[in-house]
């Protein structure tokens, strides 16, 4: 699988410095250099996507936490890892949902390390698919696409990426097993939601984009407690 990577810093020489490690063991990838948050950006609104986008936090302009809050208002699958000579804004990269926050200088070992991960969780995202039937017609998706299943007399919703809704007799728990229970977390008698797509949670409901999912007192607990773990398994 060839990654496209996205790297921003302003500093020429970390840039560059991090694309050779990068390019070193993973000659791979394909990696696109910014000098600005302001750049990639105006590139990412104009369709430009990647699998991982590197993020210096110290930049002139929009610092890589200002455009990784943009980023994450209409993309949460993106993998962002921060890159930057303090741990200051640790605690940040958790409530964006970043992979990984590498302090530098960088090392080959630990990019290497996570880097492998990052291709890991891409891979599994992309190979695993969930089977819809419905009126006869066969539906193949794969489980990153679906944001959210949702369920109301017998029929399950299966809402994608695109917009696109899909649909299915029976109930929730008949689709269960296809799901990854490391991402898919049942929130709701009747919903289950796609981890990796939410943008925020709090007490009552998780957020994907602009789109609200009701948690249920009686699944609070394991939704916070699932939703924690993974925020912080690649770190």
């Amino acid at each position: 699988m060839t990654l496209k990577i996205a790297v921003c810093d302003d500093n020429p020489s970390d840039r560059q410095r991090l694309i050779a490690l990068i390019k070193a063991d993973h000659p791979d990838c394909a990696c696109t250099a910014y000098e600005s948050g302001e750049m990639l950006l105006w590139d990412f609104d104009s369709g430009a996507h990647f699998d991982i986008i590197f993020l210096d936090i110290y930049m002139a302009g929009i610092t890589g936490v200002t455009a990784a809050q943009q980023i994450r208002l209409t993309d949460a699958e993106t993998l962002l890892i921060f890159v930057s000579s303090s741990d200051e804004f640790y605690r940040e990269s958790y409530d964006l949902y970043a992979f990984n926050y590498l302090i530098k200088p960088l090392t080959a070992d630990k990019l290497n390390e996570v880097l492998g991960r990052a291709r890991e969780q891409l891979n599994r995202d992309a190979d695993q698919v969930v089977y819809i039937t419905f009126m006869g017609n066969l539906h193949t998706v794969r489980c990153s696409q679906l944001l959210y299943l949702s369920s109301k007399q017998h029929t399950v919703n299966f809402c994608l990426k695109s917009g696109e809704i899909l649909k299915s007799y029976g109930k929730l728990d008949d689709f269960v097993a296809q799901l990854p229970d490391d991402s898919f977390i049942r929130c709701h008698q009747s919903y289950l939601v796609n981890l990796n797509h939410v943008t925020a949670m709090t007490t009552g409901e998780f957020t994907i984009g602009d789109i609200r999912i009701p948690i249920s007192r009686s699944y609070s607990g394991q939704a916070r407690n699932q939703y924690r773990a993974l925020l912080f398994r690649n770190f």
